[in-house]
């Protein structure tokens, strides 16, 4: 499995895809990307990892690239990759030439704060993007990029899905559905419908089949399982809601956080390991949280547009 500095180092080059090809995309961002890609010899062979970056963007015009010497190094000495050397080619040209000029579009879909986001995807289905969720959907719609968030797909089409989170490409039949969200620390894939086949490597051998109302879960260090949640309190976002059962506090503060433009902290290991049972509806804001104190031995302080919750 790959390492902390692996997710972290794919997690920036997932940020760099979306941020060349956003339409306020300048010519600062263009040079901070090829300094990035020079900075350490693991940026670069990430991009070799990633193929399905010019999937997603649609490739740099051929034509207007200029020939790379094959054993061509960069100014650290290290040897550039066939993606790695294009990357840095066509990063050279966009310095010249708008993005939008050399490259076919793709959708940077973003739900706000607060929000969710319902996605047609052409003769795909939809999507349903979860509140301050970030997606990139390559042009021909039939692979996207979760950036960070959670998102709810169900494609209709006779063609296969993909969608790529961290190391993972998830790939969706018809008919089947998936709910799919990517954390700091975690990262967690339900089947909702049908078979789903999640792919982490070239090779069929590691490939791995999740059925209906199964959750597959890589956590940070690497750990992966499969466990059984319960698919009414999984899925209560798409309605505004959010359920806890006897839910640690600091998980339930976690999933409130992604709806707030407030600042929460949780004071102390003991706020943290209190357990919380009850509906927090997105509509009605803030309301939630001042209703802790009277649901679990808490005291609530406000500092401006911070809440901090400290035990009695």
């Amino acid at each position: 499995m790959p390492s902390e500095k692996q997710f972290a180092v794919r997690e920036q080059a997932a940020l760099w895809i979306a941020r060349l090809h956003a339409d306020d995309c300048n010519d600062t961002d263009r040079a901070r990307f090829v300094q990035w890609m020079r900075e350490d010899t693991c940026n670069a062979n990430t991009f070799e990892l990633l193929t399905d970056y010019w999937e997603l963007g649609g490739g740099v015009q051929t034509q207007s690239i200029p020939a790379t010497p094959a054993k061509r190094s960069d100014t650290h000495g290290f040897p550039l990759g066939r993606r790695s050397a294009l990357a840095l080619a066509s990063a050279a040209l966009i310095a010249l030439v708008p993005m939008n000029k050399t490259a076919r579009a793709s959708r940077v879909l973003q739900a706000s704060t607060g929000h969710t986001l319902r996605i047609a995807l052409p003769d795909y289905g939809t999507c349903l993007l979860d509140s301050g969720s970030r997606m990139t959907l390559s042009e021909d719609g039939h692979r996207a990029r979760l950036e960070h968030g959670q998102v709810l797909l169900s494609p209709e089409s006779p063609s296969d899905f993909h969608l790529s989170v961290r190391n993972v490409t998830v790939r969706l039949s018809r008919q089947t559905s998936a709910n799919v969200r990517m954390e700091q620390n975690c990262t967690d894939i339900t089947a909702l419908r049908g078979r789903i086949l999640l792919r982490s490597g070239t090779t069929a051998a590691r490939d791995i089949w999740i059925r209906t109302g199964q959750r597959f879960r890589i956590a940070q260090n690497g750990a992966v399982s499969i466990d059984y949640p319960n698919i009414e309190a999984l899925l209560s976002w798409q309605t505004g809601r959010l359920i806890f059962r006897n839910t640690p506090l600091e998980e339930a503060v976690s999933e409130i956080r992604r709806y707030s433009q407030r600042q929460i902290i949780l004071a102390s290991p003991t706020v943290s390991n209190m357990r919380l049972s009850g509906v927090y509806f997105v509509s009605q804001g803030e309301m939630f949280l001042r209703m802790l104190p009277r649901l679990l031995p808490l005291t609530l302080q406000e500092q401006g547009n911070v809440f901090i919750f400290r035990a009695l």
